[in-house]
């Protein structure tokens, strides 16, 4: 992203994301950290790692490769770096025994396009689903900040991956979600009336109240509407999501009133932004093999390795880079 605005909002969404404790972006297909095919292939990585080796982790969010070079690495006396856009304080790395700490660094909000590195200090970069959202001139840093002969290693967003299918699926539904006179629209506008009917009073005014009985059929429609997306949806995450984060928060107008209720709606409506935020860029990021080549094209490798992952439970997972700076 070239504007300011825009790499600020993408910051503080994955900021946001990061803050919750989440490992790593695919928290529906791991429970832990990374398993299957992308665990095999980063221990594969690490296997050719010398024990005093510079490891770069860029773009790395709570840093889930790190966490697993770490673990497999028991005689690893080198250094790692871990770098990302957002604020990153991964919660892991208080838990290391001995001198863990001692061997990573972890710095936030730095732009991988303008590392804050020596140049040929490095001999691995490593990022999983993360270099492709910075673009060749991150790759051009990671260039500058290799070894010559180090090596680059990458999980990158395939266009037919399983988390870019979810992503075009999710956004349709926050379109819908956020259409005029659709579920949002008519459950804001029920946070007053149902405030109201707290009281003796105010259920008495909404008996002749026409504005609000219309008000409570747009809503009950719009609700039917989302149960029938949930019931032919193929990821309906989002949609069970904030169906029940709206029962909940016109449940708080009742029970504290409407400016309590409000407060909940902004959390909802801030969750939705972010969350199209990171879906929408997920889904321009993706790569197709064409894309994939121009983007390590500044390594000057003339023959990278590229595979295909695949996750345990079926789905593309992404493509698995492997290639080396000239």
């Amino acid at each position: 992203m070239s504007d300011p605005a825009a790499t600020q909002r993408r910051a503080r969404a994955w900021s946001d994301y990061w803050s919750s404790g989440a490992l790593h972006s695919c928290a529906g297909s791991y429970s832990g950290n990374y398993g299957g095919a992308i665990a095999d292939f980063w221990r594969a990585v690490f296997a050719g790692l010398a024990p005093q080796a510079r490891v770069l982790d860029l773009c790395c969010g709570n840093a889930p490769l790190s966490k697993l070079l770490l673990e497999q690495s028991d005689g690893f006396e080198g250094g790692i770096d871990a770098v990302d856009a957002a604020r990153v304080a991964p919660a892991w790395i208080a838990s290391l025994p001995d001198a863990g700490p001692r061997h990573i660094r972890v710095r936030g909000e730095v732009d991988a396009r303008a590392l804050p590195f020596a140049a040929a200090g490095f001999d691995l970069c490593m990022s999983q689903y993360g270099i492709e959202y910075a673009g060749t001139e991150a790759m051009r840093e990671v260039v500058r900040v290799l070894k010559p002969d180090a090596r680059f290693a990458a999980v990158l967003h395939h266009v037919e991956a399983l988390p870019v299918r979810i992503a075009r699926e999710e956004l349709e539904h926050v379109a819908w979600l956020r259409q005029a006179q659709g579920l949002l629209e008519s459950a804001h506008g029920l946070i007053e009336p149902i405030a109201r009917s707290a009281t003796p009073a105010g259920q008495a005014s909404l008996r002749a109240d026409l504005r609000a009985h219309a008000a409570r059929d747009r809503f009950n429609a719009s609700m039917r509407e989302l149960d029938a997306r949930v019931q032919s949806a193929t990821f309906a995450d989002v949609l069970v999501e904030v169906r029940d984060r709206v029962a909940a928060a016109l449940n708080r107008a009742r029970a504290e009133g409407e400016v309590a209720a409000r407060a909940a709606w902004a959390q909802i409506d801030e969750g939705l932004e972010a969350n199209e935020l990171r879906q929408r860029e997920l889904v321009e990021v993706a790569l197709d093999e064409a894309g994939v080549r121009r983007l390590l094209s500044p390594l000057g490798d003339p023959a990278p390795h590229l595979q295909v992952l695949e996750f345990e439970r079926g789905g593309i997972a992404g493509w698995a880079v492997r290639a080396r700076r000239a």
